[in-house]
């Protein structure tokens, strides 16, 4: 695969304009400053220029972390490739597509299961259109770079013949070439992670946490510094938790929650709402307001309180953060990435034993619109019952617009599959929505179990007697939810 061939950075200062200066006829610079900015190199570590003034454009762009990374990501395979072949991107040509083509589709990788291929037809799909649009780029902002267009129409002489079609749904127009790789259907892509898999990652969690319940060779490293080692492990319990709790209330993006504001969230107990920033939709990142309750709010200053305790703990050994006002902070005063969260869950997840599972952090928001597109239909039914009979355009771009405002979906029509699959399900089945309800309940009523659990053995305290209370009140809505089950 090889090593990586893109570098991001938080915030970059860039040449922009010359200003002139009066009576002297001399000039003065005048930089831009670029959010998450992103490079690429050659394998040979020197940089690709031209893909690095394309990545300039995007990332001027958007300021979505992700859209930029993704790109860059993309064309990486690209660029790779050409180094490899010795083949210059004004001489990319047919022949020069069709071979890369084969390397994406025949590219293998060695997994647990054994070797598997590098991607699926999506992810080539992807690769392609990128490489593309990047071509596309280049015959549009540097014509003379070759003396044939690296791309055009049919009779352009263009390298590389494409075709233009649009989108019925969107509207919007893409490229088209025979070479393009047939995508596959996803399979249930838009799937809600359910509550036996979160109850497995909170146990990993939990197991992390435990001194005793790690590896011999984890305990020796520890015993250098007990003391450090028990405010970590305490901070990162409190940190992973959170991250669970968060995305299972608000259905936020990974990259939201990551640049969540402190100052902008610090007296939720009293406004009983989060402040989320909502990214892929330009820059500054407008913001969001999500209601919440006061137990919702409690859970919230927990972590807060872990996070300043950690700060102040590292502060006593004059270890300071890079980073002090990021709402989440790395071991020992590091710098932490977006994508170290998003690494950190899919190792819970392995070590949880969900390897052969698909897991991922937007299952959360898949189950988070799910739920919300459900009590909404559950509403309409209750004040038009008609509306059990079939569904209208109205309903259900009425219904999807409200639930778009609490997710930032910039259009509500990216939640009709979720509205269909709902509605399908409400009105084919007499008692879904109070299993839906039911299962809600026992969810929230397990959170509190597996805290007063993990409090227990942790701190060293007896709470026999409340564990007790909550394990009956667990088993009698296991039942309950059991028998609703088998009535159906």
């Amino acid at each position: 695969m090889g090593k990586q061939l893109y570098t991001e950075y938080e915030s970059v200062s860039v040449p922009d304009k010359a200003m002139p200066v009066r009576k002297t006829g001399a000039f003065i610079g005048k930089p831009r400053i670029i959010e998450n900015f992103v490079l690429i190199r050659w394998p040979n570590g020197r940089p690709c220029n031209l893909a690095n003034l394309w990545m300039d454009e995007i990332c001027a762009s958007t300021g979505a972390r992700d859209s930029a990374r993704v790109d860059a990501a993309l064309i990486t395979h690209f660029v790779r490739f050409c180094s490899v072949k010795n083949i210059q991107f004004s001489n990319f040509n047919e022949t020069n597509f069709q071979d890369f083509t084969k390397q994406l589709v025949e590219e293998t990788k060695s997994t647990l299961r054994g070797i598997e291929p590098a991607r699926n037809n999506n992810r080539t799909r992807l690769i392609q259109h990128t490489m593309l649009n990047f071509l596309h780029w280049l015959t549009e902002n540097y014509p003379n770079l070759s003396k044939t267009p690296l791309i055009g129409l049919k009779n352009s002489g263009a390298n590389i013949t494409i075709s233009y079609e649009t989108n019925p749904k969107t509207k919007r127009c893409y490229m088209v070439h025979p070479l393009l790789v047939a995508p596959v259907p996803y399979n249930d892509d838009k799937v809600a992670i359910d509550e036996h898999i979160i109850q497995k990652i909170q146990d990993e969690i939990f197991r992390k946490r435990d001194w005793e319940d790690l590896p011999a060779s984890s305990r020796l490293k520890s015993i250098s510094d007990l003391k450090l080692y028990d405010a970590t492990s305490a901070y990162l319990y409190e940190r992973r938790m959170f991250t669970l709790r968060m995305m299972k209330l608000t259905g936020l993006r990974p990259e939201e929650l990551f640049d969540l504001d402190l100052e902008l969230n610090q007296n939720i107990s009293n406004t009983l709402e989060i402040v989320i920033p909502t990214k892929k939709r330009g820059t500054p990142a407008p913001l969001r307001r999500f209601k919440i309750n006061a137990a919702d709010a409690r859970r919230f200053a927990i972590y807060v309180q872990a996070r300043k305790a950690y700060i102040d703990f590292l502060a006593d050994r004059n270890i300071f953060f890079d980073q002090p006002n990021n709402i989440f902070l790395g071991e020992n005063g590091s710098r932490l990435k977006k994508e170290s969260i998003t690494k950190e869950f899919d190792r819970l997840c392995l070590g949880a034993g969900l390897s052969g599972t698909r897991v991922c952090l937007s299952m959360f928001r898949h189950r988070f619109v799910t739920r919300q597109i459900n009590i909404r239909l559950e509403e309409r039914f209750a004040a038009t019952p008609g509306l059990k009979n079939g569904w209208t355009p109205a309903l259900r771009d009425d219904v999807c617009a409200e639930v778009a405002q609490l997710t930032g979906h910039s259009d509500p029509a990216s939640l009709h599959h979720y509205f269909h699959a709902e509605y399908k399900a409400l009105t084919s089945s007499s008692t879904y929505s109070s299993m839906l309800e039911a299962q809600d309940e026992l969810d929230s009523v397990k959170d509190t179990l597996t805290a007063l659990e993990h409090k227990s053995k942790l701190q060293k305290i007896d709470l026999s007697v409340e564990i007790r209370s909550v394990k009956a009140l667990v088993e009698k809505l296991e039942m309950r939810l059991s028998n609703r089950e088998s009535a159906e």
